[in-house]
């Protein structure tokens, strides 16, 4: 039974990364060279990627539940940025760089890989309480599509929730791909990419490099990158889930296994015999 539910996890997880690498360009296409993975950030522009305060002219749409404690943010990056800059707006609907406060300044985070990272945000102010609505922004710099280094900008929209009553799983490990390239060969670069997933997968909190050999490669592009991100997110969120269901199902058996251990060791002579004894 072990056996064919691990058998299950790897298929989900290898078919998982397989349809990211598919829809990696369409994936890039929605993004600039660094977004929120969570919460759900803002409709991209590419025309406005460069504006302040959230890189485009969409405003509030949809908003996130996000725990007034320990609250988190995961970034996908698909190109190479630096000065990543976290701040945070308390206003319904912040139109200035000046409505926001810096929560994680640029040197705290120099400098972003392509892949995957997740970042702690401070508590709000004790006065922001649960059902109040707030914007996080992330402002960076890249060279992305040109030779020159552009400041870019992102927003996500948040409403506040008890932390107790925040019970979503937010897909939070680090996972960065410094040279990942696959060869025309797609036999061989197929189990590549599994070995890679799964290294994430049996270290959530790890830093994970992919890399295979130069020779007839050609390297991904950085939309195939940020979907293959999300491919490992996906399969870890599946096993972990898995495990704890396995850890779950063990600790029931072990229960039962010990009450059945303590009714048959239970001498139901010796009372009776104590009775008559007495009597």
């Amino acid at each position: 039974m072990l056996a064919a539910q691990a058998a299950l996890l790897l298929a989900g997880l290898y078919g998982g990364t397989v349809v990211a690498q598919e829809h990696g360009e369409d994936y890039a296409k929605t993004m600039g060279p660094v977004a929120f993975l969570w919460p759900s950030d803002r409709i991209w522009d590419a025309a406005h990627d460069n504006s302040a305060p959230c890189g485009t002219p969409s405003g509030v749409t949809d908003r996130t539940e996000f725990p007034l404690l320990n609250g988190q943010v995961a970034l996908v990056a698909q190109d190479e940025s630096y000065s990543i800059q976290v701040a945070v707006s308390y206003k319904d609907n912040p139109t200035s760089n000046d409505d926001f406060e810096t929560v994680i300044a640029s040197q705290r985070i120099p400098s972003l890989a392509e892949g995957h990272q997740c970042y702690p945000l401070p508590s709000p102010p004790a006065d922001v309480e649960a059902g109040a609505n707030a914007t996080v922004q992330i402002k960076y710099i890249a060279d992305f599509d040109t030779d020159e280094s552009q400041t870019f900008y992102a927003c996500a929209d948040i409403t506040y929730v008890p932390t107790s009553a925040f019970t979503y799983q937010v897909p939070c490990f680090n996972a960065t791909v410094d040279d990942y390239s696959i060869s025309d060969n797609t036999g061989d670069d197929s189990a590549d990419a599994t070995t890679g997933a799964g290294a994430a997968g049996a270290s959530a909190t790890a830093a994970v490099t992919t890399e295979t050999s130069d020779s007839s490669s050609s390297g991904l592009s950085g939309g195939a990158i940020a979907g293959i991100v999300v491919g490992v997110v996906a399969g870890v969120a599946v096993i972990i889930a898995a495990g704890f269901l396995l850890w779950r199902r063990s600790q029931i058996k072990k229960r039962a296994r010990q009450q059945a251990a303590s009714v048959r060791a239970v001498d139901w002579e010796k009372p009776m015999q104590e009775a008559r004894a007495t009597a």
